[in-house]
């Protein structure tokens, strides 16, 4: 089931946040990820703009969601355990409905999300380095 992210989701989103960040992030190290989880809590899901979720219809938890700021895709996690089910695909979709020009930012280092994006369309339309991790950032959007 997709519905829209409510207050009482904040720790279940924190933790799909944080396991699938851990997962998909090797080269960072899992200290990092969870040093954050207060400034996902306290500024980062409060900023979002819309938080939308994939709620699993057997268990009733949430196993993935994106966020919006403006038409920048701020987040798109999948739950490990939920991967390869076509949940990121699915979220996706319905982003790019939400917002037709969207863009967002990838660690290029993830190269799975990176070919998952140009999958569906996205480029490369920058690159930087990411100040707290020292990583580099694609940017990432329709041509």
């Amino acid at each position: 089931m997709i519905r829209s992210f409510c207050d009482h989701d904040m720790e279940d989103v924190i933790r799909v946040w944080l396991d699938a960040s851990v997962q998909a992030h090797g080269f960072i190290p899992r200290a990092y990820w969870e040093a954050a989880v207060k400034d996902m809590r306290e500024l980062y899901l409060p900023m979002s703009d819309e938080i939308v979720l994939h709620v699993d219809d057997v268990t009733g938890r949430i196993d993935a969601f994106m966020a919006f700021a403006d038409a920048f895709l701020a987040a798109l996690f999948v739950s490990p355990h939920a991967q390869g089910k076509g949940l990121g695909d699915r979220l996706f979709r319905i982003a790019t409905r939400m917002h037709p020009d969207l863009t967002l930012s990838v660690y290029k280092e993830n190269v799975r999300a990176v070919a998952f994006y140009r999958k569906r369309g996205l480029v490369v339309l920058g690159e930087r380095v990411e100040e707290r991790t020292g990583h580099a950032e694609l940017l990432m959007g329709r041509a």
